[in-house]
């Protein structure tokens, strides 16, 4: 009987042990987003050591314990995710980007951060959204109109002299330097320059800190901090990755300058309404050039022959812009080696890039030599090592003369003469000439950057702790020769040294018209070096106490900058050929240079504190102590304070079933500036010279101050408070951002003005205020249909408004843009205001005798200079008889208001599609120099938009005023600015467009190749715009001879590819 019972417990047993270790088999496949299969996904069972790969198609089989285990899959650069088998045998599995992770973690002074429980203001976004498949190889004009508030310009778009600058919410002083945002790159201070230089493929993320997130960096972020961030080593097989592009630079809109026969046309009627509305109606034909002359011209006549005594060629049709404007080309390409292991991770790259500006006539261009190794190594589980190295070298190239011209001369002669020899015989302006043989400007700027950083992990000893140090060093080497050479003009045909004036064809060649002296030939060198050293030490703590969450960072660090610069110049250099500097001229010779240092300590802190995620808070503090200043005001204290609340954590909020999330931020925080100030300021400087001194006449050595000091001056101080709310709805589908911020400087750095009894310049003092204020929205759509298509819409739209509440000193007023007005916006616009155009000689008879008391700036009635019809009545504002600076009027200011970006994305199975448009909403605009108005400096090439939308009795509506080449008529019209000068610019531009194609994986692997992705992309390709002089609406608001450029639109085909 025992044995019985034994025997069939022994059975029950072996049941029971049975279907415990009874497994079940689960299969399926993984994919990513866009319907591709993942080769390699790691699939493992939650809480086992087991776990399998998928193979070639994606798939996988994996036995498990029951229906009720928990699979974890993962695949490097996508977020993992955990699945319940339940009643499932078969599994499809989509695993996001990482992207998303990127997003949830946030990079900030000295850390990153969590973005649910952040609560500054700090805009993030992926380096591979706003940089990848662009052909330009500047970062700050890819991320022009991405982030708000981030106001982007540039005066050019010829590479490497794009002329690029950044403000961040409408500024904070009226120091320039004050307000450009500082720069970090992986931890280091860099140039803004730099952004233009290193590789956009080697870039992970770009942070910008607006509020006072921004104070953790003190005195050298009242500007606003952007952080760069530059990919590193990811744990998983070695990949490597190529991608190249070749892309093709094809005019886009032309700058709006007259031909030969509409500058003739525009001459013609100029001369026209002079003689009609002259006093003593007599036709100013000019250069003395007979009427029949100007008349053929304006007909699309060629003339070859005299004129005026001289043999000229004169050609209605001379295109200068042709002749120097083009299609060019280039290309980039990069090579990535990314991998690792548990213990060492190592990104590496590689890139290469050649672009040209439009102008083909000659090179002006850049080339890119990039290289960045970054190695993550762990000693051991306490101890972890960083290291970072990067090379970045810029080779700029371009004409030493003739870049920006045109403008100089009207367009009625050829490029090339009888010979195809350089022909000009008037005014010696031949631009081509200029760039072909005038000289170059070769520039090359080097960059070493070299870092290390240790982190000591000592949780074990005391939970969340950890103690990091880090030295990083930034090499600049500047290396700058500009040579000018001689460059020759001929006759038509040898016609200068013939007997009777006219060609000579028997001589082969033309004749020099004119050459450049030796002593326009001249060689500059600069050689800069600078040397930039800083080094943190930081303690970090990070723990959780049931719901309550804290972290707390305090640390020291310290930085010095040494810089070097040398200069020498001479000129009478008679060989073109040999660019040594010992062949000029010794007499002429100059040498100059410079050394100085300047270093800096700090103090900082930071307390994180939330409560279940739902209660935030902030603290951060800086000591600043620098060598700028006199030790009695070295130092100074910056700190920032920000809190949030999470609604949508609140459980009677979730009831609701509205929103994902709904944050409520708040912050304050002092920042300062430096700008304005030098390294030496508070030291006297003693100035050198001689003089001849006593009976004899003998020169003595003389020395003097050479300016006053203060020892009181500090730091701008500027106050920035901040408040914001973050939402999504619809699962996440919908969300946003609104934010509206105040920024007061009330130290700002000013010039005080002084009676001249004085005797000598004062220093800036901190006696001006400055306000900006402003608002951001950012609304984005991201949402799916079906399994393979889905697509992201998103918006973005900012302003700004300043005044400069404090200037000490008075600041008189003028026509057009006044930088500095008391109590104006910087950039103030002052005009006369006008009541339409005079209509008739009457109307002019009877206006004068309004306006013409003493102190008028009416021209003198009876004159030739006199008013008449088609000029601008302005209105005496003050009423005391007489148009004077007295009746100008605030008109608005000249920044830029309403940016706007927009970003269209969508992927459909392998196909991907991206767009962005970015532009301004509204601007004031005041065309200066040269083009400002017609015939302003009459000789010069003039805007053609004027021959067809300016005054006549036929167009007495017409938007600009009557043509003249009187000088005295074209001041009242167009250069003491009136209203009616003022154009109210928009603008929308398609800044980039992509499409491209990832080829399906299982082609790939068979290939041995991972991933292989081929696009088409197009920079700038279009614009809407509202521009009344035909501009290009983001053209620099100066004109003239130097300052013109065309804008280019960039074509690209290029390649991703993995293996």
């Amino acid at each position: 009987m025992n044995l019985l019972r034994l025997t069939l417990a022994g059975l029950m047993l072996t049941g029971v042990s049975s279907s415990a270790m009874a497994q079940v088999k689960i299969t399926g496949v993984v994919k990513d987003a866009s319907g591709e299969t993942l080769i390699g996904a790691t699939v493992r069972e939650k809480g086992s050591s087991g776990g399998t790969v998928t193979d070639l198609d994606g798939r996988f089989t994996l036995d498990v314990k029951s229906k009720s285990s928990e699979l974890e899959i993962s695949y490097i650069g996508h977020v993992t995710k955990e699945v319940v088998v339940g009643k499932k045998n078969y599994l499809d599995v989509v695993l996001e980007s990482d992207s998303k992770l990127i997003d949830e973690v946030v990079v900030v002074g000295y850390g990153v951060q969590k973005k649910a429980t952040l609560s500054g203001s700090v805009t993030q976004v992926r380096g591979d959204e706003v940089l990848a498949g662009k052909a330009t190889q500047s970062m700050a004009s890819a991320l022009q109109g991405t982030i708000p508030g981030l106001t982007i310009t540039r005066t050019s778009s010829r590479p490497g002299n794009e002329g690029t600058n950044i403000v961040l919410r409408g500024g904070i002083s009226v120091n320039d330097a004050a307000n450009s945002p500082m720069i970090i790159i992986d931890g280091v201070e860099a140039y803004q320059w730099e952004l233009s230089q290193i590789n956009p493929n080697d870039v992970e993320s770009i942070s910008v800190l607006k509020d006072a997130a921004a104070a953790i960096y003190g005195t050298k972020a009242a500007g606003g901090v952007i952080l760069v961030t530059t990919k590193r080593g990811k744990e998983g097989r070695v990949k490597v990755s190529y991608s190249g592009s070749v892309h093709a630079n094809v005019v886009g809109k032309r700058y709006p300058l007259a031909n030969g026969l509409e500058w003739c046309q525009m001459h013609n009627q100029a001369v026209q309404n002079d003689y009609k509305y002259g006093a003593d109606h007599t036709y100013g034909w000019k250069l003395s050039w007979p009427q029949e002359v100007w008349e053929s011209l304006a007909n699309g006549e060629r003339i070859e022959g005299m004129v005026n005594g001289d043999y000229r060629v004169l050609d209605p049709y001379a295109d200068q812009f042709d002749a120097v404007y083009g299609t060019t080309w280039g290309q980039s390409h990069n090579i990535t080696v990314n991998g690792g292991n548990d213990k060492i991770k190592v990104m590496t790259s590689l890139g290469y890039a050649a672009d040209r500006s439009l102008i083909d006539v000659a090179y002006d261009g850049q080339k890119k030599y990039n290289f960045r190794t970054n190695l993550d190594y762990k000693i051991s589980d306490m101890l972890k090592t960083e290291f970072n190295i990067s090379y970045d070298k810029r080779n700029t190239s371009s004409p030493s003369q003739g870049v920006g011209q045109g403008v100089q001369d009207m367009s009625l002669f050829p490029i090339y003469n009888e010979y195809g020899q350089f022909y000009d015989t008037f005014g010696n302006n031949n631009l081509v000439a200029k760039m072909v043989e005038g000289g170059r400007n070769n520039n090359t700027e080097e960059i070493i950057r070299l870092g290390g950083k240790l982190t000591l992990d000592l949780n074990k000893y005391v939970k969340g702790l950890s103690l990091q140090t880090s030295a990083n060093f930034r090499i600049r080497h500047h290396k700058k020769k500009e040579r000018q050479t001689h460059v020759t003009m001929y006759d038509w045909a040898g016609e200068k040294n013939s007997i009777d004036g006219y060609p000579d064809y028997s001589q082969g060649s033309g004749s020099i018209n004119s050459q450049s002296s030796d002593n326009d030939c001249w060689v500059k060198n600069t050689l800069e070096e600078t040397f930039f050293q800083t080094y943190n030490a930081l303690l970090n703590y990070n723990r959780a106490f049931g719901d309550h969450n804290i972290g707390v960072m305090a640390g020291l660090t310290g930085e010095k900058t040494g810089y070097e610069k040398y200069y020498q110049f001479r000129k009478g250099m008679s060989n073109d050929n040999l660019d040594d500097i010992n062949l000029g001229d010794v007499t002429t010779a100059e040498a100059t240079g410079g050394r100085n240092e300047v270093g800096m300590i700090s103090w900082i802190g930071r307390l994180n504190y939330d409560y279940k995620g739902i209660y935030l808070l902030e603290g951060l503090f800086r000591r600043d102590g620098s060598s700028k200043f006199s030790k009695e005001n070295r130092w100074a204290n910056f700190y920032g304070l920000s809190a949030g609340i999470r609604f949508s954590e609140f459980d009677f909020v979730k009831n609701w079933n509205l929103f994902d999330n709904l944050k409520l931020r708040a912050s304050y925080g002092e920042t300062g500036s430096q700008g304005g100030i030098g390294n030496y300021d508070y030291y006297s400087v003693i100035s050198l010279g001689n003089t001849v001194f006593g009976y004899d006449g003998t020169k003595v050595n003389t020395s003097w101050i050479g300016a006053m000091t203060s020892s009181k001056r500090t730091w701008e101080h500027v106050a920035t408070t901040n408040m914001a709310v973050d939402f999504a709805v619809l699962n996440n589908r919908l969300s946003g951002t609104f934010e509206y911020y105040i920024r007061k400087n009330n130290d700002m750095l000013i010039n005080l003005t002084y009676p001249a009894t004085l005797g000598a310049d004062a220093p800036k003092s901190n006696s001006g205020g400055y306000r900006a204020n402003g608002w951001e929205l950012t609304l984005n759509w991201n949402d799916r249909i079906g399994d393979d298509f889905s697509y992201n819409v998103g918006f973005s739209l900012s302003d700004s408004r300043t005044e400069v509440t404090d200037y000490k000193g008075a600041v008189a007023i003028s026509w057009g843009k006044n930088k500095i007005v008391e109590g104006r916006p910087i950039n103030s616009i002052y005009v006369f205001k006008t009541n339409g155009y005079l209509q008739s000689e009457q109307e002019v008879a009877d206006y004068y005798s309004t306006i013409n008391n003493s102190g008028t700036l009416a021209p003198t009635q009876g004159s030739n200079d006199q008013l008449r019809p088609g000029c601008l009545r302005k209105v005496d504002l003050d009423g005391d008889g007489a148009i004077s600076d007295k009746d100008l009027y605030y008109y608005g200011d000249s920044n830029p208001h309403f940016q706007f970006g927009i970003n269209l994305g969508a992927k459909y199975k392998g196909f991907d599609f991206s767009a962005f448009i970015q532009g301004v909403g509204k601007q004031n605009l005041i065309r200066e120099g040269s083009l400002r108005g017609p015939f302003v400096n009459w000789w010069m090439n003039q805007n053609n938009v004027y021959l067809n939308d300016t005054w006549t009795e036929d167009n007495p509506n017409a938007r600009f005023p009557i043509m003249s080449f009187s000088g005295a008529v074209n001041n009242w019209n167009y250069s003491q600015y009136n209203d009616v000068n003022v154009m109210s610019v928009w603008y929308a531009r398609l800044k980039n467009m992509a499409v491209g194609y990832t080829f399906p994986r299982t082609w790939m692997n068979k290939l041995g190749i991972e991933n292989l992705r081929l696009y088409v992309s197009a920079d700038n390709l279009w614009e809407l715009t509202h521009v009344a002089d035909k501009f290009d609406p983001e053209a620099q608001a100066s004109t003239g001879q130097g300052k013109m450029d065309c804008y280019a639109r960039t074509v690209s085909l290029g390649i991703d590819l993995t293996f």
